[in-house]
């Protein structure tokens, strides 16, 4: 009889506890989706726009914007689920689930940016975004710092000829 008592127990047991976590593992709020919606789309408009536009304080408008946006991102210290001790070791920070890879809009977008200030004449501005980009991806052979690097080379070298033809 005392194991029957037991074994009721432990079904009760995991059916409290998948009770528990069910809560946890279900959908956002609307409320919380639409704010990120809104979120998402602004920063895919603003990254958009610095893409298309020749006009350059529009296009650093947009970096700022991307910017404070990727600045946000990073600034997350990830899901916090308030756990007894004795399990709060076994479970895990999941990985962000953001579709699109804020750090990588804001990259192109300082690129386009720079170029726009290197063909309009604007070195200095050209310069201080192709440098930011390289430290951004400082250690890393990606397109970002690759092309800054190239952007950067062809500026000063732009610079050294003018400076030889004086």
């Amino acid at each position: 009889m005392q194991f029957r008592g037991m074994k009721r127990g432990v079904v009760i047991g995991l059916l409290g506890s998948a009770f528990l976590f069910s809560g946890c593992t279900t959908t956002p709020s609307s409320q919380t989706s639409e704010a990120w919606d809104s979120s998402f789309n602004s920063l895919w408009s603003a990254y958009g726009d610095c893409k298309s536009t020749s006009d350059l304080a529009k296009a650093t408008a947009d970096l700022d914007q991307l910017r404070s946006a990727d600045y946000r991102e990073q600034g997350k210290d990830g899901f916090i689920l308030p756990l007894p001790s004795r399990i709060a070791h076994l479970v895990s920070t999941p990985t962000s689930r953001v579709a699109v890879d804020v750090g990588a809009m804001t990259s192109a977008c300082a690129l386009h940016t720079g170029e726009l200030a290197f063909n309009q004449g604007y070195l200095d501005v050209a310069r201080d975004l192709f440098v930011s980009i390289i430290k951004l991806h400082e250690g890393q052979n990606s397109y970002y710092a690759v092309k800054a690097k190239t952007l950067l080379a062809k500026l000063e070298q732009g610079l050294t000829l003018s400076f030889n033809a004086r």
